[in-house]
This record gives C-alpha cells, sequence and structure tokens, in this order.
C-alpha cells in the first residue's frame, strides 16, 4: 500500500465500516460506557503503574542490546527516546518510519555507528516477536488456551535462527566478506562492470558487522525485558478489564492481546485506531468468556491510557526536549 489513494481509500472503507458496526451496536456500546463511567480507579490506576512499568522494559531492553554493542547509554536518555519515539509511532500516518529514523538517529548521536544503530531495530523487532511467541506458546501449554501450538513453536523457531544468524555473522567477518567479495565481484563480470564495484563499501560493512558480537546472555538478557514489556501490556489490559466489573480469563486475555496487535501492525490508521479496538473487543469476548458491553468498557479504558495517556507523555517529553535542546 505504498500509493497514498490507495492507504486513503482503504482507512475510507475502514472508517465506514465502523461507522456502520457502531450504528448496528448502539446498545452495546451505551452499556459500554455506563462502564467506563462505573470503572474502579484503584483498578485503573493499578493499568497505568502497569503500563508505565511496561515502558521501562522497553527502554530497558534498548540499554542492555546498546551497551552489549558498546555504546554508552543512560536509562533517562533511552525511557524519554522510548516514550518520544512512541508518540511519533502511534499518532501519524507513517510515523512508525519517522519512529525509526528518530532511534536511529538518536543512537548515532549517543556513539553508536550505523550499523549498530540499523542492527538495533532489527533486533529488537525480532526480540519483540519472540517475546509474543513465547506468551502465546506459554498460554497454549499452561493456561489452557486454544490454538495450534505447532504455529507457535514454528515461530519461535525461525526467530531463534534468526538471532542465531546475526551471532554468526558477528562472530565470522572474513569467512562473511570472501563470500559477499566472491559475490559481488560475479556479479560485477556478468553485467560488465568494474570488478571491484562496492567491494570496498561491503567489505567496510562486514568489518563494522565483526564488532556488533553481543553475548548470548546479553540477548537472553534483552528477550526477557522483551518478555516484560509484553506482560506488563497484558497487565494493563487485565486490570482495566476487572476496572469494569469483569473477570476475564487469563489465556484470553493474553491471546486476545497478542492477536489484536498483529492487527495493528499494519498501521493501516494511527496507533491501529479503529481496527485494533473492533479486533480486541471482537477477541475478548469469546477468548476471555467476558460479555460485550464490559468488553467495550474495558478496551476502552485500556486504549484511553495506552493510546492517548502514553501519546500525550512521549509528545510532552519529545516538546520538552526540543525546547531544552537536549543533546544526550
Amino acid at each position: 500500500m505504498r500509493n497514498p489513494w490507495v492507504r486513503v481509500a482503504v482507512v475510507a472503507v475502514l472508517l465506514a465500516a465502523l461507522a456502520w458496526a457502531l450504528q448496528s451496536n448502539t446498545d452495546v456500546i451505551e452499556k459500554g460506557v455506563h462502564h467506563v463511567r462505573e470503572a474502579d480507579g484503584r483498578w485503573i490506576a493499578l493499568g497505568v503503574l502497569a503500563l508505565a512499568a511496561a515502558m521501562y522494559a522497553q527502554a530497558e531492553m534498548m540499554v542492555v542490546l546498546l551497551r552489549g554493542a558498546g555504546v554508552r547509554v543512560g536509562r533517562w536518555a533511552a525511557n524519554m527516546l522510548g516514550l518520544a519515539a512512541n508518540a511519533w509511532s502511534a499518532s501519524l500516518p507513517g510515523g512508525p518510519a519517522v519512529s525509526a529514523t528518530m532511534i536511529f538517529l538518536r543512537q548515532k548521536a549517543w556513539g553508536a555507528g550505523s550499523v549498530v544503530a540499523a542492527w538495533y531495530l532489527v533486533i529488537s523487532g525480532v526480540l519483540a516477536g519472540a517475546g509474543m511467541a513465547v506468551l502465546g506458546l506459554c498460554a497454549v501449554l499452561f493456561l489452557d488456551a486454544s490454538i495450534n501450538p505447532l504455529t507457535l513453536i514454528s515461530s519461535i523457531a525461525v526467530l531463534v535462527a534468526l538471532v542465531a544468524a546475526f551471532r554468526w555473522l558477528g562472530r565470522h567477518p572474513p569467512t562473511v566478506r570472501r563470500w559477499v567479495e566472491a559475490v559481488l565481484r560475479r556479479f560485477n563480470r556478468l553485467t560488465r562492470a568494474p570488478e571491484d564495484r562496492w567491494v570496498d563499501k561491503f567489505r567496510e560493512l562486514v568489518d563494522q558487522l565483526g564488532a556488533v558480537d553481543v553475548p548470548p546472555r546479553t540477548l537472553g538478557l534483552a528477550l526477557f525485558w522483551a518478555i516484560a514489556n509484553w506482560c506488563l501490556e497484558i497487565a494493563c489490559l487485565y486490570a482495566c478489564l476487572i476496572s469494569v466489573g469483569v473477570e476475564p480469563t487469563l489465556s484470553g486475555t493474553v491471546l486476545a492481546f497478542l492477536l489484536a496487535k498483529l492487527v495493528g501492525q499494519a498501521q493501516i490508521t494511527p496507533g491501529g485506531l479503529g481496527p485494533v479496538d473492533v479486533a480486541m473487543v471482537s477477541l475478548l469476548v469469546p477468548l476471555a468468556q467476558i460479555p460485550s458491553a464490559p468488553a467495550v468498557g474495558g478496551v476502552f479504558v485500556f486504549r484511553a491510557l495506552s493510546f492517548v495517556g502514553l501519546a500525550a507523555v512521549g509528545w510532552l517529553v519529545f516538546f520538552v526536549e526540543w525546547l531544552l535542546g537536549r543533546r544526550d
């Protein structure tokens, strides 16, 4: 969907479908609003604390990975960057690309090379995906959720293979250099270009990759923080659902959250607004075994915290950082 007109058309169709769904379910929505008004503030406060801890866990994963790669980064700076980048990612069309660019540039300002900063963006995504797969598998094996465990096991295997490949590339730069140079020279001969075209650039790139040799213990610690981030977000959702007077099943809440997150990966609308909410409500009803009206109320509270609240805090951080002209 690179064509902007296609994106506009898709968003228009989704908004029309959402408007129709709202009109067709006014009774459920009215009951959901009633549940929001009657929500228990103590559980909402616990949800806020869980969400704050989730953002800390996300920043801690960044700290662990960058320090493992030899970059000096402070926890305060990482937390501020995480909040500001989240605001860009969640609030605007194309926000994830802007967010990734912001993270890349700020990490370079901290002293990370281009390869290390790019490596972080890739490996953090891999670890986040691994964390989701691990949680899904745990929900299946230990919480009696109904989903094919082979699908989750295969996902984990692919993610482990990707991490292992990164490790191997970092530990065998001479071998990788020989392979890359042989392929490049052959390609240049076939295209009748100078035989050494791009060779020096790729040689430098491979040498830089060789410098990113993060030990397994560091990757394991980063994976722990990735899983902690997801667990704390799920805890926030769980607290929001309890605040409106229902007791959802834990396994159903976990799977509904993870599947709704997958829907949000398309980023058709800012922050997945609309598709994610509909998906989460639709999944919570059968999986978490709760009525539709409190599901609407609980999701509304959760999104008010995790989408609106976090974005507001992130924009405040961004503008304060910009106005004060911080340089980390």
